[in-house]
């Protein structure tokens, strides 16, 4: 990781320059910091440091001490978690305006899942004391981070229903259109899921075994709703 400003670059400490201005546009782009007046905006900006990752970098691992959140710039994470089988299960997929560690902001707990880049990501990294401080002067802000977390809880109840009441094939139909949504490239005859996905990565995010997703990608094409380039899954138009 590199800190872009306040923080390392290429190992060297340098102080905090400008980009104030731009940071405070930006959050005040995003839902959850709209009801925010211009002096929270500004402390969250000159408080919030500017990290970049490479692709298939750790943002940060389970277990690992938790006092930031950071909120997508560019690029998209996964998280997920390892069983104790060391099967690993994606718990979800997150992009530009969403936000990752925020469990951090309420409890002095370690890390509950592993968080990893699937490409090179630019995020903006707060500390708990900065959020809270806002948190004690905006109710506008409070509320806006309840609805935020009800959608994360909504998610998860969804996903669990998904597991229990769909097949394979459906759990996996289900996820690549999502990921069409969040990051699909279009093509003449549909939408490429980008960026290219291993069998073991989608089994990871619709908790099942390589060999099952083998077997419904196969059923899924012989279905015409998707077609294979390589590691790229394309969603065919129709689906």
């Amino acid at each position: 990781m590199h800190w872009v400003d306040g923080g390392i670059i290429g190992g060297y400490n340098r102080p905090m320059q400008g980009g104030i201005a731009e940071r405070v546009a930006y959050l005040r782009s995003l839902p959850l910091f709209r009801g925010l007046s211009d002096d929270a905006l500004r402390h969250l900006a000159r408080e919030a440091r500017c990290c970049r990752f490479c692709p298939g970098e750790a943002i940060f691992y389970r277990e690992d001490p938790g006092s930031t959140c950071h909120i997508i710039k560019r690029g998209r994470v996964r998280v997920f978690l390892i069983g104790s089988d060391g099967r690993e299960v994606a718990v979800r997929i997150l992009g530009p305006g969403d936000i990752v560690g925020e469990m951090a902001l309420f409890e002095d707990l370690p890390r509950s899942a592993n968080v990893e880049t699937l490409e090179a990501t630019q995020t903006l990294e707060l500390h708990r004391d900065a959020l809270l401080y806002c948190l004690r002067n905006s109710p506008a802000l409070a509320l806006s981070l309840l609805r935020y977390l009800s959608a994360r809880v909504r998610y998860a109840t969804e996903e669990v229903e998904g597991l229990a009441s769909l097949t394979v094939s459906e759990r996996l139909m289900r996820r690549l259109r999502k990921l069409a949504e969040w990051s699909g490239m279009p093509v003449p005859d549909g939408v490429r899921i980008v960026p290219p996905m291993t069998q073991q990565e989608l089994a990871a995010l619709v908790g099942t075994s390589r060999e099952s997703v083998n077997r419904a990608l196969v059923q899924l094409r012989r279905q015409g709703k998707v077609r294979m380039e390589g590691g790229w899954v394309v969603l065919l138009d129709g689906e």
